[in-house]
């Protein structure tokens, strides 16, 4: 068996694995550009036209233009959209390389294709939390075109595995169920020009409300200087670890409408609080903490916080109380810029080991076994206090109106 395997390579000429790798690249830059999510080749109308014929209609420069500058076809015809019944195509940043690479794809595509072909999803159902497929659960296919819910099947699966066949392949899919309480679903999932089957497999957990399998790992504050603001820049990174096999739903009632996961301390007086790796409204806010609000699912979590406190004439300082248990919390700053000292906690100061750090003398400051109820205090002070023009405009006034009480008061006396 090994030999005949061997004499295959041999026998496949290099020119045609070649050519199905460049294939598969170029598939990858028509998802990578987006053109998956509005047009298919030779299965009919999407949210954007069929592109089979799109080469019959238009000439290979104008497929290029259009693909580059969609703008500019809309002006030579003097009409937008040019297709009736689509939205105007949008801009993609596409280079001249990227185009004609596209071009290529949409020429060798068409020889390819199945016209009108069907196509097919199939996939399985486990549960984590007991490692078995589960039986007998309703999965919802959903068919969503530009975000809207089309059309809806529904399933039972069969020793955790269903399988939807004969479906259209010009619109998007998603696959949804609901189980224990919680909803789970795919990802917008489309079908290339040549594909006709997915696998799809979803993991679904048993819930608890047991917090005590929430563990906060460790957690990093980065405290950057912004000179033009004259503000501390701070980035906070929260590492949380659910160490059981079941998803953490939260100790509220069943009947509250949002689940409250964890809550994690604010620094007192801050600003431009903003959450960079997911949405504002999957926390709940308050002026001395944040509640996250999405149930967790066995394994590791990052929360990602981010805001600014703007520094006074001459030193700042920052508290909170620890409302969790946190193993090591590492705190990063530019002691080249600022003046820094923490109290209410020991700590272990050393320079920062981190490369891209070194050359700007960051220091790292190390506290471990922080433990609930805990408070802390970081005080700031700007080394370029007295030759900072604004505050050296502050100091003469204020000394000029000192100069005149106390020039009155020696001429009284």
């Amino acid at each position: 068996m090994r030999f005949v395997f061997f004499l295959l390579l041999f026998l496949v000429p290099s020119s045609a694995i070649s050519i199905e790798e460049n294939l598969t690249s170029l598939e990858n830059l028509f998802i990578e550009k987006r053109c998956i999510t509005c047009h298919v080749v030779g299965r009919g109308k999407f949210v954007g036209p069929d592109l089979y014929n799109a080469l019959d209609k238009y000439s290979e420069e104008e497929i290029l233009q259009w693909i580059k500058n969609p703008q500019s076809i809309y002006k030579k015809y003097s009409k937008m959209p040019i297709n009736d019944g689509y939205p105007p195509m949008p801009y993609l940043n596409v280079d001249s390389f990227e185009a004609k690479r596209l071009l290529d794809y949409l020429k060798r595509t068409k020889d390819l294709v199945r016209k009108n072909s069907r196509v097919r999803i199939s996939g399985t159902i486990k549960n984590f939390s007991d490692n078995k497929l589960l039986d007998s659960q309703e999965v919802q296919l959903e068919y969503v075109m530009a975000d809207k819910v089309k059309n809806i099947k529904k399933q039972i699966t069969n020793d955790g595995n269903f399988i939807f066949d004969n479906l259209i392949g010009n619109i998007a899919y998603r696959i949804k169920i609901f189980y224990d309480g919680i909803e789970y679903s795919t990802d917008k999932f489309y079908f290339l020009p040549r594909e006709h089957n997915k696998s799809v497999d979803l993991t679904v957990y048993d819930s608890t409300q047991e917090i005590k399998n929430l563990k906060v790992n460790s957690s990093h504050l980065i405290i950057s200087y912004d000179e033009d603001s004259e503000s501390l820049v701070i980035a906070e990174i929260i590492n949380v670890e659910n160490q059981s096999r079941n998803i953490f739903i939260g100790s509220n009632n069943f009947t509250d409408k949002v689940r409250k996961i964890n809550s994690y301390a604010l620094f007192s007086g801050i600003e431009n609080l903003d959450f960079p790796h997911r949405s504002k409204e999957t926390f709940i806010v308050s002026m001395v903490n944040v509640i996250d609000t999405l149930p967790m699912p066995p394994g590791d979590r990052r929360i990602v916080l981010t805001y600014a406190k703007k520094l006074s004439l001459f030193s700042t300082t920052i508290s909170k109380v620890f409302l969790n248990d946190i193993s090591n919390l590492t705190i990063i700053v530019p002691e080249n810029k600022l003046s820094f000292s923490i109290s209410g906690l020991e700590y272990i100061k050393k320079e920062a080991d981190i490369k891209e750090l070194v050359d700007n003398q960051y220091s790292t400051y190390s506290i471990s076994n922080i433990t609930k109820g805990q408070e802390i205090k970081l005080t700031f002070t700007k080394y370029d206090l007295f030759f900072n023009t604004k505050t050296m405009i502050g100091i003469i006034f204020i000394l000029f109106i000192v100069g005149i009480f106390l020039f009155k008061r020696f001429k009284e006396t």
